[in-house]
């Protein structure tokens, strides 16, 4: 028996705790959380104990814990988790700094713990079909365009924070920073703008993107565009082939230099949303990474490899030096 906390309570809590309710050998053990109301709902449903502490959790005899509490206090939570010997599941972002990032995966390195962040994208229908057409050699990338808006900052009050969340990129835009990287690997250079249009954080992103495989693109990112859908959406170009997805409802795949070129279309919209958005494939692989039978899907490196990406684009507007070369260490 696989015996889990929780530090935070909230919306995407409930949704991990679901998930782990219907697998085997798992249970929801414990949960740290400031809100009575909250952690009363967790102690309800799944009969768990209500922790002041992570010492508390350990010495109760719970090995793992999921990090879902606000973005800021992710590093310091995972640290200390690490520190305990705990395995870690930490919702995105890890950290919303590169240089807590960076110390989290030296953490993780020496304490030999399983270390899992939640990128969900990766798991997601339409982004597994991407994946695998990519994969296979079916379709090889030559450009993409990749776009990740959102209607507004303003609900909940803190997302438009920056102390808070990191900024607008970690809040949002980094789900499709991490699936840029999924797909065509490490970033080679990037010529980025951004601006502020209407709210105090940086809104607005415009970002040319060279990746070390040769693949170029494109990525757009606005903080103010209303709900307008698709308000995320990948476009893969291949040699007469494009793949592109409608958020998590739709992808299609599109072969031929004629007009009347063949298309094949999967529809999500009717899928439950744990299932179509990846959370709970993300959950039984990290139980599966408990039990010793694979490895962490995402890992902390991973983590790292995705923040330095939202860290150099904030540095390269606020020195007004759009251009960013990286040198990558492995």
């Amino acid at each position: 028996m696989r015996r889990i906390g929780f530090v935070g309570a909230g919306f995407i809590a409930k949704v991990h705790m679901e998930n782990l309710s219907e697998i085997d050998d798992v249970e929801i053990a414990g949960v740290m959380e400031p809100d009575d109301k909250r952690a009363g709902e967790v102690i309800e449903n799944y009969g768990a104990k209500r922790f002041n502490s992570l010492k508390d959790m350990k010495d109760a005899g719970i090995d793992a814990v999921y990090i879902t509490s606000p973005n800021r206090t992710h590093f310091n939570f995972a640290r200390e988790a690490v520190q305990l010997g705990m395995d870690v599941f930490v919702e995105k972002p890890m950290t919303i700094s590169l240089k807590d990032a960076r110390e989290l995966e030296d953490a993780v390195s020496k304490a030999g713990v399983i270390f899992q962040v939640g990128h969900n994208r990766r798991f997601a229908y339409v982004y597994k079909f991407i994946k695998e057409k990519i994969d296979s050699g079916e379709v090889k990338p030559h450009s993409f365009q990749i776009k990740m808006n959102r209607g507004e900052l303003q609900v909940p009050s803190w997302v438009s924070d920056r102390s808070f969340t990191g900024g607008f990129l970690f809040e949002t835009t980094l789900h499709l920073f991490d699936m840029m990287r999924y797909l065509f690997g490490d970033v080679d250079e990037m010529y980025v703008l951004g601006k502020r249009s209407v709210y105090s954080d940086y809104d607005d992103w415009a970002i040319a993107v060279k990746m070390k495989s040769g693949v170029i693109g494109t990525f757009v990112s606005s903080a103010h565009t209303s709900w307008m859908v698709p308000f995320e959406r990948v476009e893969v170009y291949g040699e007469h082939k494009m793949l592109a997805n409608d958020e998590m409802e739709r992808v299609s795949y599109s072969v031929g230099d004629k007009l009347e070129a063949i298309v094949e279309s999967k529809d999500f919209s009717k899928v439950d949303f744990r299932k179509k958005w990846g959370y709970l494939e993300e959950d039984k692989l990290f139980v599966k990474a408990l039990k010793r039978e694979v490895a962490p899907p995402v890992t902390v490196h991973d983590g790292v490899k995705v923040i330095e990406i939202v860290d150099a684009c904030y540095k390269a507007v606020e020195r007004k030096d759009p251009h960013i070369k990286f040198e990558w260490e492995g």
